[in-house]
């Protein structure tokens, strides 16, 4: 017991002292460089260790720690405060969890995971999400034809390499064959290709207003609008890999599912979207979105089969 004790001050001792001279692991110019998740692990680590721990009131850090399973793999707590901005270090996403390591004396664990990443609770994250779609800056995509295209149908030619969970629910964008030249689908013969091309991307000079109903805590929904392109934006923001399919196409539009995906940080955002039939010549239609956000990966398959399931039984207009 008195070992522990010791061992307890001394973490609570290097994590005060860390707080009253702020914890910088990390230079301005290396977060600068490196991709938004990047940033979000590494402002994680200097609040969990530098603001959070030194807070704890109620419990210790040792528990705090267990509980986040936030581990040392190499090195202690008091370690951290003899490491400078200036060391080099790397990290690495491995399954689900984070492993930050600096030469060999610290290397730290935790997993990838949104709200303790964030600092936030999940109520706290879907109040927040629509200011964080419309913080996303303005993305520059330079669309390289893919190398992998394989002919579909006469002028169409396709490029899928994932799905996600279901055949389905994939990555697949489409190409037109013009002389030489491969362009990106987009025209009323083939609304589902073009609508899977719009949502990944690929239609860069179109817009179109999304009205959304996104799901919140205590099974209550918020509504709002945005702009296609800024929901692309954030999506580019967090590098989030996106999987499209097409659930039915009705007299009045196609009904389809998107899966934006953050590896990354752990999570996953399920839409359901209705794309009116005119979408091609009218640029003014508004696509009408059931957003349901940071799902984890394994409730996707469900929720994704529960969405199906109330679409056959009742149409939503």
């Amino acid at each position: 017991m008195v070992k522990r004790s010791i061992i307890a001050l001394a973490l609570l001792t290097a994590a005060l002292s860390m707080s009253a001279q702020g914890l910088k692991l990390f230079s301005p110019e290396v977060h600068d460089a490196a991709s938004y998740p990047q940033q979000v692990v590494m402002d994680f680590l200097e609040r969990y260790f530098g603001k959070v721990l030194p807070a704890l009131q109620h419990t210790t850090i040792e528990h705090k720690m267990a509980d986040d399973k936030v581990y040392f793999r190499q090195g202690k707590l008091q370690d951290l405060y003899h490491l400078t901005d200036t060391m080099p270090f790397s990290m690495s996403l491995i399954d689900k969890y984070y492993e930050v390591k600096w030469d060999s004396i610290v290397t730290i664990v935790f997993p990838a995971q949104y709200d303790l990443l964030l600092g936030m609770q999940k109520d706290e994250a879907l109040e927040k999400l629509k200011d964080a779609i419309l913080a996303a800056p303005q993305c520059v995509s330079f669309i390289n034809v893919p190398s992998d295209l394989q002919q579909l149908e006469d002028s169409v030619w396709i490029s899928k390499r994932e799905h996600f969970e279901l055949e389905s629910l994939n990555d697949a964008i489409y190409y037109n064959k013009v002389r030489k030249n491969f362009l990106p689908v987009w025209d009323e013969t083939h609304l589902d290709y073009s609508a899977a091309n719009l949502f990944h991307g690929l239609i860069a000079d179109e817009d179109y207003r999304m009205y959304v109903e996104q799901s919140v805590y205590g099974m209550k929904t918020i509504n709002y609008t945005l702009s296609l392109q800024q929901w692309l934006n954030y999506c580019a923001q967090l590098g989030m890999k996106v999987y499209f399919a097409v659930e039915e196409q009705r007299e009045d539009g196609l009904l389809v599912m998107v899966i934006a995906q953050s590896r990354e940080l752990g999570f996953n955002h399920l839409l359901s979207v209705v794309i009116p039939d005119k979408f091609i010549s009218d640029k003014n239609v508004v696509l009408k979105v059931r957003l349901s956000p940071y799902i984890p990966t394994h409730n996707v398959k469900n929720l994704y089969q529960q969405e199906t399931q109330n679409h056959k039984k009742k149409k939503w207009q």
